[in-house]
């Protein structure tokens, strides 16, 4: 049974509501559900890379364009670890090439690109011999990191041969890519 402001009473809750009763949920409702649409709105824009977002799947691998500086979407990738360090092996740290990319003192042109991977769905890369979703993950969690924050295109390869021990070790994920923490 639907509620409705033309219903003046209903008629299981006649004992208990009066019409300007069912009048007050009925807003209520109504404005909640507003106001959660307006959330999920707000947190595709703040979270791009939620369990929601749009990833590449392990069958568009092929089709990535990696060749001749060509960028991509950093917020369709999946993170391979779960924590990344805030400090760069050479030189620098994540906020300083966030920052930088930002202010548009750096581009993608400047960046080394990001390893991507693809993972099939039968596939187990993780050391504890869990599985992980398919999909296309980066092997360069902290740059992948930065550009998705800023939401600036990213320069790519893609590894097509068997992944190495080392790449593996770097499935740490426990949440299939779409979130990273600093570990520090």
């Amino acid at each position: 049974m639907t509620i409705s402001p033309t219903h003046a009473r209903v008629e299981w809750l006649t004992p208990f509501l009066t019409y300007e009763d069912v009048m007050k949920v009925y807003t209520s409702l109504k404005g909640l559900a507003r106001s959660f649409a307006l959330a999920i709105s707000v947190l595709a824009i703040l979270a791009p890379n939620a369990a929601w977002a749009d990833y590449y799947t392990a069958d568009e691998f092929a089709g990535i364009d990696c060749a001749d500086n060509n960028t991509i979407d950093p917020t369709k990738v999946r993170y391979s670890q779960d924590t990344i360090s805030r400090n760069f092996s050479t030189n620098g740290t994540v906020q300083n090439l966030i920052d930088e990319l930002n202010d548009s003192i750096k581009t993608a042109a400047d960046i080394p690109p990001i390893t991507l991977v693809e993972i099939n769905p039968d596939q187990v890369v993780r050391g504890d011999g869990n599985m992980i979703a398919a999909g296309v993950y980066s092997l360069d969690n902290r740059r992948l990191y930065a550009f998705t924050t800023t939401t600036k295109p990213i320069r790519c390869t893609k590894k097509t041969d068997a992944l190495t021990r080392g790449d593996r070790r770097k499935f740490t994920t426990d949440n299939n890519g779409t979130s990273i923490q600093f570990a520090d």
